[in-house]
């Protein structure tokens, strides 16, 4: 598998440390949301039940599909962007972008999904509209919302692994 289309073993591990890292991240801002919505309703049976019916979707879906998606994007940040030679400083810069690759590239597929329902209604107009709306809107409000947690996550972890790499490779 190694050099497969091009793709090394270091690069397939930063996207799997990638993956790693969108899952700590998509459980402590699904914990963060929890606690929050808790705090302003208080903890009693009828505030979780009404949790549990709201829009959690979106919530479970970044729980499931984005440390698959940062897998993917990962390996491409450390494949295109990385020289070489370990460097930590760059792993971090890479973690980051990785970080909102994973981000863009998540909102662009929700956006995607959910456009589906107006090309199966017959309105392709209206589905490329409402995939760029979706795509710009999550993107943004959720890189605003995200970046506290994301960032310093994604460069940690790129510094991490790639430090990492370097003191093996001693």
């Amino acid at each position: 598998m190694t050099n497969y289309l091009g793709v090394s073993r270091r690069d397939v591990g930063a996207g799997l440390a990638a993956g790693g890292s969108a899952l700590l991240g998509a459980v402590l801002i699904n914990l963060w949301n929890i606690f929050q919505t808790f705090r302003a309703q208080g903890f009693d049976s009828a505030s979780i039940a009404e949790y549990s019916r709201g829009v959690n979707g979106i919530i479970l879906l970044g729980g499931i599909f984005a440390p698959i998606v940062a897998a993917f994007v990962g390996t491409v940040v450390w494949r295109v962007m990385m020289p070489d030679e370990p460097n930590p400083l760059y792993g971090a810069a890479a973690g980051v972008a990785s970080a909102f690759g994973t981000l863009v590239v998540f909102a662009a597929s929700i956006g995607f999904i959910f456009s589906l329902s107006r090309v199966s209604a017959g309105a392709p107009a209206g589905a490329i509209s409402e995939f760029l709306f979706l795509t710009v809107l999550i993107a943004v409000f959720g890189g605003l919302i995200t970046a506290p947690i994301i960032v310093p996550l994604g460069a940690l972890v790129g510094y991490g692994y790639e430090r990492y790499i370097t003191e093996d490779q001693r």
